[in-house]
């Protein structure tokens, strides 16, 4: 039986590596996960920074929730007296009502669905213990 050696290795490697490309190979790969990993760490902080943010105005975003309730009473007494409302139709108080519901609601959702994991609302210490 004749034994040959293949003329190409099957993973593409030679028997004898030129150590300085070994080095500029390594080096490329270090610097490329050093620019990956900054660029993740920078995002992954500003997506942190925006939920924080973004919780602390929530209360004041809830507060349209009032005038969403506010705003039917307002509609009746501009479907009654109609010149108090100078010169609006009642049926946009209604309209403004169901605005600032859905905005309320609306912002409550798209904080919490773009919370990071493992992250809690930073802003619940400072609201009242009952509603926790």
């Amino acid at each position: 039986m004749i034994d040959e050696r293949a003329i190409a290795d099957m993973n593409g490697r030679t028997e004898r590596r030129n150590q300085l490309v070994r080095l500029l190979r390594y080096i490329a790969r270090a610097l490329a996960a050093v620019v990956a990993g900054t660029v993740r760490g920078v995002l992954h902080g500003i997506w942190h920074l925006a939920y924080f943010l973004l919780c602390l105005l929530r209360p004041v975003v809830n507060v349209m929730m009032l005038g969403g309730l506010i705003m039917p009473l307002v509609a009746f007494v501009a479907f009654v007296k109609p010149e108090a409302a100078n010169e609006m139709p009642f049926w946009t108080f209604l309209l403004m009502a169901a605005g600032f519901v859905g905005v309320s609601i609306g912002y409550s959702k798209f904080v919490d669905w773009i919370a990071p994991p493992e992250t809690e609302d930073p802003a619940v210490r400072y609201g009242r213990p009952d509603w926790r």
